[in-house]
C-alpha cells in the first residue's frame, strides 16, 4: 500500500516529515537513510518509500573526513542532531521544523550528513554519540528546569565531550555555545506594537513560568511597557516544583483555560485590553477559549503572538498578529558556529547567537482611541 503524506505547499520536505510519513521515530529515518546496521528491513523499505513520496532529498552522504584546525576545513564532515528531555511531539511544531529544516539545508550545503536522535527521556545515548562517528551535535533540548549533572546524567557527559551547540533556549547551567532568536527584541517588538496600537493596560499570559523563552519575552516585554509609562500584568500560574522528563511540549488547553478566565473574570474596566505570549501554540488555544466566552479577538481584545508558525495559525480569525523568530535563519546559524566550534575547539569562551525577529502586523489587535 503506497504512502500518502501531506507537507506544506513551498516547504521542503524534512526528515521529520518522513517519519511521521513512515509511521517511525525522527531518528530510525536518520539511521536508515545513512545506512545504519541496526535497522531492519523492513522499517528501512518504508522509510525510503516516505521518503520517494515526498520527493525528500537527502544529504548527500560522504565518507566523514578529517577536520582541519584552521579556517576551510574539509567537507564530508558528519554532525549529529539530539532533541531530548520533551515529548516526541516536539520536534513537530513548525518553529522546531523549521529550524530543523535550516540545519538540514546548511549540512547539505557543506556537502556533508547529518545524524538524527530524539531522546525524550535522555536516558539514553545514541550509537553515533557513543561511537565517535560525529564532529559535534546540535543539542534542543528542555527549557524548564535546570539540567542534571554530567555524572547524574551519561547523554550530558557524551555530548559535553563534543563540541555542541544549544538550539532555540539554553537552561541555565547548561555548557556551550547558543543559538536562537533574540527574546528581548520580540519582547519589545510586541510591547511597541501594542503601544502603537494605543493600548494602555496590558498583559503577558505565560502557561509556562520559569520557561527559559518565555520569561525572557515576558521580561522584555514587561520592562518596555513600563518604560511607556503604562502598565503590564502578568497571568501565569506558579511554577512547578518536581520536573520530570520528558517535558510537554505544548501546555494543555485546560491551563490555558484557567489563566484566559482569570483575565475575562477582571471587571471591564480592569481588564487588560491586549494580550502577549511567548508562542503560537499558546495563541491557538486562548482564540479557542475567547470563543467559548462569547469574546472577540481584534474587537475585544487583542492578542499579539511569537514563532509565525503559519501552518499552525493560518486558521485563525482574525489572522494573528506575530513575531517571525526566523527559525530556520536559526537553524543555519547554529551549523555554521557548530563548524566554526569543530575547527576551533577552545579558541573562545561560549557565545550566544542571536538571530534578529521581525514582526508581522495582521489583524488580530484592535486599535484603542
Amino acid at each position: 500500500m503506497p504512502i500518502k503524506a501531506k507537507t506544506k505547499p513551498n516547504r521542503l520536505p524534512t526528515v521529520h516529515d518522513v517519519a511521521k510519513a513512515a509511521g517511525v521515530a525522527v531518528g530510525s529515518v536518520s539511521r536508515a537513510l545513512n545506512d545504519h546496521p541496526d535497522v531492519s528491513p523492513d522499517i528501512r523499505d518504508r522509510i525510503i518509500a516516505a521518503a520517494r513520496s515526498l520527493n525528500y532529498s537527502r544529504l548527500r552522504r560522504k565518507r566523514a573526513q578529517p577536520i582541519a584546525s584552521g579556517p576551510g576545513f574539509a567537507t564530508g564532515v558528519r554532525l549529529g542532531l539530539i532533541c531530548f528531555g520533551m515529548e516526541d511531539a516536539l520536534v513537530q511544531l513548525p518553529v522546531v521544523s523549521a529550524a530543523l529544516h535550516g540545519i538540514e539545508a546548511a549540512v547539505s550545503a557543506e556537502g556533508g550528513s547529518l545524524m538524527l536522535a530524539n531522546i525524550p527521556r535522555g536516558d539514553r545515548v545514541p550509537a553515533f554519540l557513543m561511537e565517535h562517528q560525529v564532529a559535534g551535535v546540535i543539542v534542543k533540548g528542555p527549557n524548564v528546569g535546570l539540567l542534571p549533572s554530567e555524572k547524574e546524567n551519561e547523554l550530558l557527559h557524551y555530548i559535553y565531550q563534543l563540541p555542541h551547540v544549544w538550539l532555540l533556549g539554553q537552561l541555565p547551567n547548561a555548557r556551550g555555545d547558543h543559538c536562537n532568536f533574540d527574546q528581548e527584541i520580540a519582547g519589545r517588538l510586541a510591547a511597541e506594537h501594542l503601544r502603537d496600537k494605543g493600548h494602555v493596560h496590558v498583559a503577558f499570559l505565560n502557561p509556562k513560568p520559569g520557561h527559559a523563552q518565555f520569561e525572557k519575552v515576558k521580561l522584555a516585554f514587561c520592562v518596555a511597557t513600563q518604560g511607556f509609562g503604562h502598565r503590564a500584568d502578568v497571568i501565569e500560574p506558579p511554577r512547578t516544583q518536581n520536573l520530570t522528563w520528558p517535558l510537554s511540549a505544548v501546555s494543555s488547553q485546560e491551563k490555558v483555560e484557567v489563566l484566559v478566565r482569570q483575565w475575562a473574570d477582571r471587571p471591564a474596566g480592569q481588564r487588560p485590553t491586549a494580550i502577549a505570549v511567548g508562542a503560537d501554540t499558546t495563541a491557538v488555544q486562548i482564540y479557542a477559549v475567547l470563543a467559548k466566552l462569547g469574546i472577540k479577538v481584534g474587537k475585544d481584545v487583542g492578542i499579539v503572538s511569537c514563532n509565525d508558525e503559519r501552518s499552525l495559525i493560518m486558521g485563525l480569525h482574525p489572522s494573528l498578529t506575530t513575531i517571525d523568530v526566523r527559525a530556520d535563519a536559526v537553524g543555519r546559524n547554529a551549523v555554521a558556529r557548530l563548524l566554526w566550534r569543530v575547527s576551533h575547539p577552545g579558541d573562545a569562551p561560549p557565545a550566544r547567537i542571536l538571530i534578529e525577529p521581525t514582526l508581522t502586523e495582521r489583524n488580530s489587535v484592535q486599535t484603542v482611541r
